[in-house]
């Protein structure tokens, strides 16, 4: 099987899940392509990321004049006669179908929105009418949506009466490696770290952070925001006490969600949050705000706590600090979920089936 994975995003979720498929694939003996662009964030050593059989192709695709952009794709795609073309994220999503209308022969296509375009809280009626209809647009090309989260697929049900099959985010077998029960010591002592992992940017709320940080009035707890992003965001953080880490290595980041005694997702909306369920998985305990995505990955008061304000995220955060048996219990449950539910390996196999069938059925599943 030859299989091409288009990614714009060359990070966090999106990142981890095209890992995931194309190693897995390339491993199998399948001819595995990865066409992707550039960013701030883009880790350095994104060619050793992937197995040695997976051919990587660059093409920047925003920054160039758009039409440039598809004349590219499509010659890419056609050259390479591939037999799967999986698209990832709204924007190559968009761009892969409208350069292969009416092209690229017999490959089937499938559509990972990881959190689709209209899904976004900061943007008006109509830009979302806008994000609607592009994505009607290039439904010209025959594609299958696949879901991250029940929330995303019900919004693709509601604005779009697409089908859409749901495969939930995972997190990759390095992450869960085998270690002592969740949260054992950070349990016996009060919190001290309280972290966010993502890009400083609007979708992840860091004013919010901010505020919760300068309103948790206990003395020795670090707010830290593993990441980088918008200035003037960055500024509003630091106003607050938050120490912002910058860019990390995947490894660092892993090694930072374990040493914190909470992961504190104060995001507007998310697609199904792979740090979360990272969090989840190395025995952190996790806060998170009430939003699609966070909904999907967090049973409240089971395997981590759901808030809607600043005041309910400190009320949560006082009776955790006082609290380590409770924090101790969430944690253990969360770890287990985290590591059943959200498995490399129960994805993978649910993507491949998925492969496997015909456009055809695949429509009526």
């Amino acid at each position: 099987m030859r299989v091409i994975q288009v990614m714009e995003s060359t990070a966090t979720g999106t990142l981890s899940m095209v890992l995931t498929i194309s190693n897995r694939l390339a491993a199998e003996g399948h001819d595995v392509y990865v066409i992707f662009s550039i960013h701030v964030e883009t880790p350095q050593n994104l060619r050793s990321l992937f197995h040695p059989k997976v051919e990587l192709r660059h093409i920047q695709m925003k920054g160039p004049p758009l039409p440039f952009v598809i004349t590219r794709l499509r010659k890419a795609i056609g050259e390479l006669r591939p037999d799967i073309v999986h698209l990832h994220s709204s924007f190559a999503g968009f761009l892969g179908r409208v350069a292969t209308i009416f092209g690229a022969g017999s490959a089937r296509f499938f559509y990972s929105p990881h959190c689709i375009s209209f899904m976004r809280a900061d943007v008006s009626a109509l830009s979302r009418l806008s994000f609607i209809g592009l994505e009607l647009l290039a439904s010209l090309r025959t594609c299958t949506y696949v879901g991250c989260s029940v929330s995303e697929c019900a919004a693709v049900r509601r604005y779009l009466h697409r089908h859409i099959v749901l495969v939930e985010n995972a997190i990759e077998r390095s992450v869960t490696g085998e270690s002592g029960e969740p949260g054992v010591d950070r349990a016996t002592t009060s919190i001290k770290r309280v972290v966010m992992v993502g890009g400083i940017r609007l979708q992840k709320n860091p004013p919010l952070f901010a505020q919760i940080a300068r309103l948790f009035d206990r003395q020795g707890v670090e707010f830290v925001w593993i990441g980088d992003g918008d200035e003037r965001f960055k500024q509003t953080l630091f106003a607050a006490g938050v120490r912002v880490t910058g860019w990390l290595s995947r490894a660092e980041v892993l090694q930072q969600l374990e040493r914190a005694d909470i992961f504190l997702s104060t995001s507007s909306w998310e697609g199904m949050p792979v740090s979360v369920i990272e969090a989840m998985s190395v025995g952190t305990l996790v806060l998170a705000t009430k939003c699609a995505g966070n909904v999907d990955a967090v049973r409240h008061a089971q395997t981590g706590f759901l808030f809607e304000s600043a005041a309910e995220a400190i009320v949560l955060l006082n009776r955790m600090a006082d609290d380590g048996p409770l924090r101790k219990e969430i944690a253990r449950n969360a770890k287990r979920e985290a590591r059943e539910r959200f498995s490399e390996d129960r994805f993978f196999y649910e993507l491949r089936s998925l492969y496997a069938i015909p456009q055809m059925q695949l429509a009526v599943r």
